[in-house]
């Protein structure tokens, strides 16, 4: 193809091309990692398509439609899949595998890249795809399928939102690290994402109803492009174990509670503690609901029912309760650091460990120490 000694790659070319290169990056470091491979591949769907469909524009700046009007109906438009890509990325690691029928949400997408093929192949010259144009693309196909985007988009960010929700009160309910789960990143992926699709919704308005040029729009493609940057960070920051599934296995239910309906709760959950405690099972990294109700020889319910109702507190708070207490003694004697005592109790890194620590004792394990020190 002849003229690419015409093309000018200006700095917004550079840039825009600079932040793609640097999320595939984020993505390839990602999937190497070899952790939630699946739902990694989904998140790397997301950022891809993010970057395909910027492709116009890298290219549109560097004159690449001056010098080839046939690249019109290029087949770069992905934003049908930006939704889809990230409910399946949350769902993954929340759930685990989905459900084939789940893959219909890329239906829309697929159709539209497509129809753009189609366009972009058969057509023919730039003469007959710019008729094609200004009587069916621009006043009927493209509104109608940026419509769809946006409406799918946003019920997809609302999905993963609620699910998040969820799976936060599970994970207190079941987890002991909790925190160490916690998809606070997951949380930035649905804020960034939203502010992507506000932007992109903006850029739509202002080249649509404004006819504002590539360049006039172009602050808002790169902060968009440069969300997914740090989405991708994020991601690569936070995928880092396995993460617990919200429907794991659960543990043979033997119906305690229906045999006695009368059953002091407050007497049970304070029984329950003292054999943690004389177990020493709060100091295990990684305690679950499900590992506790196995050794007791019960169920979830019983077991809920004794930390909620007996003690006040759902599984979390309690076995962190716990080893905070711990922690204090070790504090008291200072013989370990912070570190040591962290690992010591059960905690999986330090920052879990001040976490915890300040939400039970009021302050930061340094702070008490130094209290200690001075008594």
């Amino acid at each position: 193809m002849d003229g690419f000694d015409q093309l000018a790659m200006n700095w917004r070319s550079a840039l825009l091309g600079l932040i793609i290169v640097c999320s595939a990056a984020a993505l390839v470091s990602l999937i190497r990692r070899g952790i939630e491979r699946r739902a990694a591949l989904w998140f790397a769907m997301f950022v891809l398509s993010g970057g395909v469909s910027v492709i116009p524009m890298v290219i549109g700046f560097a004159g690449a439609y001056d010098i080839w009007p046939g690249l019109t109906f290029l087949p770069t438009q992905m934003a049908l899949f930006f939704g889809p890509a990230i409910a399946l990325h949350a769902r993954e690691l929340i759930l685990g595998p989905q459900p084939r029928r789940a893959l219909w949400l890329f239906a829309p997408g697929l159709a539209y890249w497509l129809y753009q093929l189609w366009a972009f192949t058969m057509l023919g010259d730039y003469r007959a795809k710019w008729a094609f144009t200004a009587a069916y693309h621009d006043p009927f196909i493209y509104p109608i399928a940026m419509t769809i985007a946006f409406v799918l988009t946003a019920l997809c960010l609302a999905h993963v939102a609620r699910l998040q929700g969820l799976y936060i009160n599970w994970l207190r309910d079941n987890h002991s690290d909790d925190d160490e789960f916690s998809p606070s990143w997951l949380t930035h992926l649905t804020i960034f994402s939203a502010l992507v699709t506000v932007v992109w919704g903006f850029e739509f308005i202002l080249a649509r109803w404004f006819g504002h040029s590539y360049a006039q729009v172009f602050v808002w493609d790169f902060v968009a492009l440069f969300a997914v940057f740090v989405i991708s960070l994020e991601a690569l920051a936070g995928i880092d174990r396995e993460f617990p599934k919200m429907e794991e296995p659960a543990t043979p239910e033997i119906d305690d509670t229906a045999e006695k309906p009368e059953r002091d709760w407050a007497v049970e959950g304070a029984r329950l503690e003292a054999e943690v405690l004389e177990r020493n099972w709060h100091l295990e990294p990684g305690l679950s609901l499900q590992t506790l109700a196995r050794r007791f020889g019960t169920n979830h319910a019983y077991l809920s029912r004794a930390i909620n109702q007996g003690l006040g507190k759902n599984f979390s708070s309690f076995i962190n309760g716990l080893r905070v207490e711990h922690a204090k003694g070790l504090i008291m004697r200072g013989e370990m650091t912070m570190i040591d005592i962290a690992m010591e109790t059960g905690f999986g890194s330090k920052a879990s460990f001040n976490r915890a620590f300040k939400i039970h004792a009021g302050i930061n394990p340094s702070e008490f120490g130094r209290r200690c020190k001075a008594i």
